[in-house]
């Protein structure tokens, strides 16, 4: 086993007593509260085992329990599996990488119902599977080099978009005069010009390594612009920044500063927004763009000159990899010249990979900035905290003892006899008070075993352990050890016992008197030889002060074995430690035994600011902090909670910035303040270079950022919280003193700072590279491997990683098994987002539901539009109005596609900016995606997807745009291998590579009721536990904690996981037939069949190692047969994306969009409507768009499980909606009044010629409302699925008709108590407010039958329901127990029971926000199929049709 740490520093081994009291062991996220030096060595060992080959590393028996605590929750936060053994001083600390052995294999199966199947059989009857499908969908076994040899030959045929203009070298203009020309001359980079032009001019490569302020992001290129002015030379500069903000502003600034308007000399180029022209010769880019331009081969670079990469320093993933190629480019360009600027380069690393290349330093400006560390702001402002306080009592409480001990060694050296008696009574009192003490507070998690001996041993045994070392030392007596070895072995005392008054544990009175075989019993039995005394002795300093030499010797062989293989890492930090004064090192000390520093200290910040506005009078006051809940927790403790601010509130103004805050704060936070009021900017490290206030004067740094890495080996995104690098720190310093001299305060110590990073982990180092390897491929020469080419990076990812990201490449179809890109490969490359993304918009073409996936896939490419709610309060109603957007359909995605769609319609009619204030959304995020949209439609038009018709119409590609079930099939196409399975038993979710998941707070998902205020433990279970199928598709996966959590989930049934999850290409052995064959026959119709037979009966189908579904024999045929039929379908449009449609490919569509909606339908999952919407908004007089295709059709479906090769089944009885013609008033008492209401509804007599089985065309085709279930509410099921399906929602946009030609109006009364409700029963009369009469009367006027539903607020339940049969009148009932009522009319009571509102719960009302039926507001009209649907549940509830009294005529 390997140890790469095997000690810890020395000034933690001691009894940390300090480190913790009392508390339960394992909560994890409490304070855990021990000495940095430990932290930071813990830090470098996690580091360096995290990408190495080691899959376990051990860490010494020497660490105190908290400090093992804190290593157990730093490990398990990021990955690792973590667990101590052994007892006592001998116990080890075990971590170890996940291998995938960990995850439980639960059992996967489902079942189909009858009208799949039947779909299955029709298609598979017509089109059996060939021998050519079989063998085109098995694994190849030859490399095949025509595609990669076709695929280069044709490379420079550039089809991708988002690229740089192809422009020529021109002499620049002079430039014109302007008013900036007095403060360019100021800055420090201006007085270098001539040398800098000269250096570029002689050399290939050039660093600059410029200070903050000094200049050269603005200049650098001018200068490069001016000189070929002057010359007469041609030239033309690409100058990338690392964001898209940066490369705008700097454009603008330079343009300004030349005197001309942006898009003529200079210019600015990033994803989707372009501001050059054929002059322009400075182009602004962000790294991505200019990655584009180079895929499209060498020859897009041949006419440029000059290429600047600036803030290198930032070593984002795409920067490092454009290094990488530009490298290579500059050997076969001979006239290009490539500058990288940065405030804090690593010139080492860049001189070693460029070669030897000059360095220019540039200074920044003059004024000076004054560094503080955590150790001079805690001395300079004297701050304290309650637990400082209590931990400097510990302190002189060991004071006392160390001069107990220190008297005790007297008395030993001088030969002296002590009472042993009296000894033994001192040290009891004392113990018991130091029990108090450290029981007081009880805020500490994990406590030292000898502290948890000592508090739980009985008065006696302490009095006779502190007897036997006393006598032992005192008075040598070696029999003393009889007695002390059987206390510790039959009273369980700890061998570590230390002396209640002197602190000294058995083990040093041993060595200090010379007992070698006793110490040798001691060490067997665990003692700790690394344990100090009160006066910071060890055994070993004891054995060597009391001159025994044989033990000096044993206990130094006896350490020099713990030590073997120890790392430097521990002795390295404490070495630093010597370089403190021991005042500092005190204060430190005392402060980090107070506050657990892996989070934000808001309290000493506030502190600090306090401190600051007392202290000066003006200047403003810039705070890194590392995220949203630190800014938002800072800000309202200013504005709202510290009194010493919000009794000033006139003297500040608090701006924030953070990249997902939707704030104008972020051009408001650059104009200066009034006189008399103070600036104070929280950020996060977006201020680091991308944002520069010049009149800061104040920065606090608490030295935090959150910091996405990839775990490549579990497939887990990690959000954490990690100290900055060395550069950061010093471009943080670098923002204060723009204006005049400034302090920076460090909220970490001098210590820390040394330890630190001297630059951010490169990104390439901690990113998922699927996307890299793909570009790799068309940038690499095609004999270089992608691990070769990705070697050649300044800093290389790790062979791990690499490796990970190709196999996911191989997974998703990507690339074959010899590294070629696939034609699907060749075809993600070319698409602008990530191959998953890419993937999900292909499937969805070939599945003809593009718009929603369009949308669904730039969002996530880009970033969730959800902002994060400005005031803490409201992240309950922001959450609520993500919901709401989810239209019940238990999916993260749909709550994206809506709030896009709504917010469109907002934009359409002119108020998208309160629109998207009202619900929580980034206006600026909705704009981008638009843009995104437009640039992925026209490059799936580039590479023939998409047709180009007249007006860019994309119908066929949107067929089935408006079936939710059939979207989520690309969506998990595209999201696969990020799948969850429930398991029922547990309440628990699982992934392929981790047990046991959680849902991220911002899912849905994660809150069924947001309106209730749920604890989060339960309110997992309730999420899980309200799931309406076993099967979720998420986004990403992140760890922040020990436990994972999942963003952007979907609900999906388990017969999409098993069509479209996994590769095309299963070997023959992914199909296994059953082990043992049943005889008996088992009724297909059967509900219960999977449950009432063995496993071990069933046939497997193995999609991937965890993947791996259970069947009964038929249906893993089926299911099989389907999934090639699918995979066969999307592998031919890949290789031919333009060709047209078979019979095959849209009989193949037709049954897949039929089984995936009559399974969605059987799990009960919802089919709203409205969600092809097109992103252009329709007139008024357009047709609907789905309209044109559904009569192009030979024959009109009833839904989902119907199509022309699929005849209704005889067996089913239809479910039309009411019909709605003229003749329905005067036919009240037809033969269908004799049902109940809710049955008449859902049952009326058709019209004749109405209810052909294979057509369901109404009599009249003018007729305003035609009676087919697909022109009313489609997509609403009832909670028990009916034995009919409903319509899949793709006719047309409008759920319903109007109430204005509805035959049937459903309202929702409330009641406030329910003896109205028994006076209404009784009397047959209700009353309503004056607001819902006019509503009321006249539906009664207009419609053939009113219904009203009673509920009583607060009740949970519906009470029932009746029919209206008067009008409202003047009179007034004086009986009902509440006021405001107004006129009585006349009820008649249908049903009296009470209807629970558990039983409602998937009924939504499309004409109320598609709330919920039983959130209704009094007087609220329900939609006529969630009334009729709502009406059925009481059927249902009694089992049979209740007889209707005789209907009265108004």
């Amino acid at each position: 086993m390997s140890r790469p740490s095997n000690a810890s520093p020395k000034p933690a081994m001691g009894k940390s007593k300090h480190s913790g009291g009392g508390g339960p062991r394992g909560k994890g996220l409490k304070d855990i509260r021990i000495d940095e030096e430990v932290k930071i060595a813990v830090n470098i060992s996690l580091e360096r085992f995290q990408y190495s080959e080691q899959k376990e590393m051990e860490f010494p028996s020497s660490l105190s329990s908290t400090e093992r605590a804190f290593i157990h929750r730093f490990a398990q936060s990021l990955g690792y599996i973590s667990k101590s053994r052994g007892k006592g001083s001998s116990r080890t600390l075990t971590i170890r990488k996940k291998d995938g052995s960990e995850t439980a294999q639960s059992i996967m199966t489902f079942n189909l119902s009858h009208n799949s199947k039947h779909a299955v059989r029709s298609l598979l009857q017509r089109f059996p599977i060939t021998n050519k499908e079989r063998t085109d969908l098995l694994p190849r076994t030859e490399r095949g080099l025509s595609v990669a040899i076709e695929a280069e030959s044709s490379r420079d045929k550039n089809r991708t978009s988002g690229r740089l203009n192809n422009g020529i070298p021109q002499v620049p203009q002079k430039r014109g005069p302007s008013e900036l020309d007095f403060f360019r001359r100021s800055l420090p980079v201006y007085e270098r010009q001539e040398e800098i032009v000269q250096v570029i001019k002689d050399n290939r490569v050039v660093l600059v390594v410029g200070e903050t302020g000094s200049g050269k992001t603005t200049q650098i290129p001018q200068f490069l612009l001016d000189d070929c002015s002057r010359n007469g030379i041609p030239c033309r500069i690409f100058c990338t920044q690392p964001r898209r903000l940066a490369a705008i502003a700097v454009a603008e600034r330079v343009a300004a500063e030349r005197g001309e308007s942006i898009g003529q000399t200079i210019g600015y180029q990033i994803r989707l927004e372009s501001r050059v022209s054929p002059k322009t010769l400075l182009t602004f880019c962000t790294s991505g763009v200019l990655l584009r331009t180079l895929m499209a081969g060498d020859t897009t670079m041949s006419t440029v000159t000059h290429v600047i990469v600036d803030e290198v320093h930032e070593r984002d993933g795409l920067s490092d990899f454009l290094l990488t190629k530009m490298r290579d480019m500059l050997q076969t360009m001979p006239n290009l010249k490539l500058i990288l600027s940065s405030a804090a380069l690593d010139v080492e690393l860049f001189l070693r990979y460029f070669g030897s290349c000059p360095v220019i330093h540039i200074k920044g400006r003059p004024f000076e900035v004054k560094q503080l560390f955590l150790e001079d702001i805690l001395r300079t402002t004297g701050y304290s905290n309650k637990d400082m306080r209590k931990y400097k009592k510990e302190i002189q409480r060991e004071e006392k003892q160390q001069t107990s001990l220190t008297e005790w060694c007297k008395v030993r050296e001088g030969g002296f006899r002590q009472e042993p008696q009296r000894e033994k009574t001192t040290s009891a009192s004392c113990v018991l008070q130091e029990n108090d003490l450290l029981d007081d507070g009880g805020d500490s998690v994990f406590s030292q075993l000898n502290e948890k001996d000592v508090a739980s041993l009985d008065p006696w045994l302490l009095k006779e352990m502190d007897a036997c070392i006393s006598d032992i030392f005192l008075n040598q007596d070696a029999d003393a050890f009889v007695q002390l070895f059987n206390l510790i072995l039959s009273e369980n005392v700890s061998v570590d016992y230390m002396h209640s008054e002197t602190s000294a544990t058995p083990l040093m009175v041993a060595a200090g008197r010379g007992f070698l075989s006793q110490i040798e019993q001691l060490l067997s039995m665990g003692a700790s030889v690394r344990i100090k005394a009160s006066n910071g002795w060890t055994a070993l300093d004891w054995a060597k002060h009391f001159q025994q030499a044989e033990v000096v010797d044993l206990l130094e062989s006896y350490l020099s074995s713990l030590e073997a293989g120890k790392l430097d890492e521990w002795s390295l930090v404490q070495a630093a430690t010597t370089e403190m004064s021991p005042e500092d090192q005190e204060l430190l000390k005392e402060y980090h035994h107070s506050f657990d520093d892996e989070r934000v200290d808001l309290d000493l910040i506030m502190h600090l600011l306090h401190n600051i506005c007392t202290s000066s009078e003006d200047g403003a006051v810039l705070i890194f902090l590392p995220g949203y809940d630190e800014i938002v927790g800072l800000r309202d403790r200013i504005l709202y909670d510290d009194k010493r601010f919000t009794d000033h509130s006139q003297r500040y103004q608090v701006f924030t910035l953070h990249s997902n805050m939707q704030t104008s704060d972020q051009k408001k936070v650059l104009r200066n303040t009034p006189a008399g009021v103070r600036k104070i900017i929280l950020s996060t490290n977006i201020a680091e270079t991308s944002i520069t206030v010049n009149d800061v004067v104040f920065v606090i740094d608490a030295g935090k950022v959150k910091e996405k890495s990839f775990d490549a080996l579990n497939h887990v995104t990690m959000l954490k919280m990690v100290w900055i690098s060395k550069a950061s720190s010093l471009q943080r310093k670098g923002r204060a003193g723009r204006c005049r001299p400034g302090i920076c305060f460090h909220l970490f110590s001098r210590l820390r700072f040394n330890n630190m990073l001297e630059y951010q982990v490169p990104q390439l180092l901690r990113m998922p590279l699927q996307e890299l390897c793909l570009h790799t491929k068309l940038l690499a020469p095609i004999t270089c491997s992608i691990a070769e080419f990705l070697s050649k990076a300044p800093e290389p990812p790790p062979i791990l990683i690499v490796k990970n990201a190709v196999q996911m490449l191989k997974t998703i179809d990507a690339m074959d098994p010899w590294e070629d890109l696939t034609e699907l490969g060749y075809h993600l490359a070319d698409l602008p987002v990530e191959p998953h993304l890419g993937k999900m918009v292909l499937c969805a073409v070939v599945l003809k539901c593009l718009d929603p996936i369009l949308t669904i896939a730039c969002t996530l490419a880009h970033r969730d539009p959800f902002v994060l709610p400005s005031q803490a309060s409201q992240k309950r109603a922001s959450m609520l109005c993500r919901k709401r957007f989810t239209a019940g359909t238990f999916s993260d995605h749909m709550a994206l596609l809506r709030a896009f769609q709504a917010w469109q319609k907002a934009r359409t009619d002119g108020w998208e900016r309160s629109f998207c204030e009202k619900n929580f959304l980034s206006q600026a995020t909705m704009e981008i995606i638009i843009g995104m949209r437009t640039q992925l439609l026209g490059q799936l038009r580039a590479i023939g997807f998409v047709r180009a018709r007249g007006g860019g119409d994309i119908r066929d590609v949107n067929l089935n745009s408006e079936n939710w079930s059939v979207v989520k099939a690309a969506l998990v196409a595209g999201m696969y291998p990020n799948l969850i399975h429930v398991d029922r038993e547990s309440c628990s979710l699982s992934g392929a590579k981790e047990k046991r998941v959680r849902f991220h707070p911002t899912s849905i998902l994660s809150q069924p009721q947001p309106h209730k205020k749920i604890p989060p433990a339960n309110g997992q279970v309730a999420a899980v536990q309200s799931l309406p199928t076993d099967w979720l598709i998420y986004d990403e996966m992140t760890r922040a904690h020990r436990i994972a959590s999942i963003r952007c989930c979907s609900v999906v049934s388990p017969i999409t996981v098993a069509i479209f999850g996994g590769c095309a290409k299963l070997p023959s052995t992914a199909l296994q037939e059953p082990a043992v064959q049943k005889d008996d026959v088992v009724n297909e119709s059967s509900d219960s069949e999977m449950e009432d037979r063995s496993t071990a009966n069933l046939a497997q189908m193995k999609i991937d190692e965890w993947l791996n579904f259970k069947l009964d024999k038929e249906m893993v045929g089926l299911v099989f047969q389907l999934r090639q039929k699918w995979h066969g379908l999307f592998l031919r449009r890949i290789r031919s994306p333009s060709k047209p449609w078979s019979q095959l490919d849209e009989a193949t569509i037709r049954a897949l969009v039929s089984v995936l909606g009559a399974e969605d339908q059987t799990a009960g999952l919802q089919q709203p409507t409205g969600i092809g919407q097109r992103p252009r908004p329709m007139s008024s007089e357009e047709p609907p768009q789905t309209s044109s295709w559904r009569n192009a059709n030979s024959r009109r479906t009833s839904g989902p499980t119907a199509s022309p090769d699929i005849p209704e089944l005889p067996d089913e009885p239809l479910i039309p909606t009411p019909s709605h013609t003229a003749t329905d008033r005067s036919s009240r008492l037809s033969p269908a009044s004799r049902l109940s209401p809710a049955s008449a509804l859902l049952h009326p007599k058709a019209p004749h010629g109405s209810r052909d089985k294979g057509s369901r065309r109404p009599t009249d085709d003018h007729s305003s409302t035609p009676k087919s279930p697909e022109s009313a509410s489609l997509g609403f099921p009832s909670p028990c699925p009916s034995p009919s399906p409903t319509s899949s929602g793709k006719c047309s946009k409008s759920p319903s008709p109007r109430p204005g030609v509805a035959p049937v109006r459903y309202f929702i009364m409330k009641s406030s108590n329910l003896r109205n409700l028994d006076i209404s029963q009784q009397k047959g009369i209700w009353s309503t407010t004056p607001s819902n009469e006019l509503k009321l009367n006249r539906a009664f006027l207009e419609s053939s039958l009113v219904f009203l539903v009673f509920s009583v607020q607060g009740s949970g339940h519906f009470q029932g329901y009746a029919r209206m049969t008067s009008v409202i009148g003047q009179e007034r009932c004086q009986d009902w127990g509440s006021t405001g009522l107004g006129g009585v009319f006349s009820v008649e009571w249908t049903r009296k029971e009470s209807l629970p509102f558990q039983c409602t719960h998937q009924l939504l009302n499309p004409w109320n926000d598609n709330k919920k039926v039983q959130i209704s507001r009094d007087g609220q009209e329900l939609e006529p199929q969630a009334g009729g649907q709502l009406l059925q549940l009481w059927e249902r509830l009694s089992g049979k049709p209740q007889q209707p009294q005789q209907q009265h005529e108004p």
